[in-house]
């Protein structure tokens, strides 16, 4: 997919934890979808699915008009295990940009 852009996120060890399942025309495009993602963090559910082919248990979060906005990189074996995934998934995504601003004034 020559000029197309996605991103990943990365735990500190280097392993992925999350894919982008859409691609963009830009790097920013694709920093862009990140950032609204972590700042709507609080509002993303998971869902979980078995796979049709092969084995295993994936996690999206669904956005607008049925779209996944982010899914697992890879199956899992077990169901607990997916849903370990996606909370590592949220705690690494972090806190929203508005969250932390507050935290500022409230400290000062």
């Amino acid at each position: 997919m020559d000029g197309l852009y996605e991103w990943r996120l990365k735990a500190q060890n280097g392993r992925v934890v999350a894919v982008s399942p859409a691609h963009f025309r830009t790097a920013q495009d694709a920093f862009s979808a990140c950032v609204a993602l972590r700042d709507d963090g609080a509002d993303h559910l998971a869902r979980i699915l078995h796979e049709k082919e092969g084995v295993g248990w994936v996690w999206t979060v669904p956005g607008p008009h049925g779209r996944a906005l982010a899914r697992s990189p890879r199956a899992y074996e077990r169901y607990a295990t997916c849903q370990g995934a996606f909370r590592k998934f949220i705690a690494l995504l972090g806190a929203p940009s508005g969250d932390e601003e507050q935290r500022a004034s409230a400290q000062a």
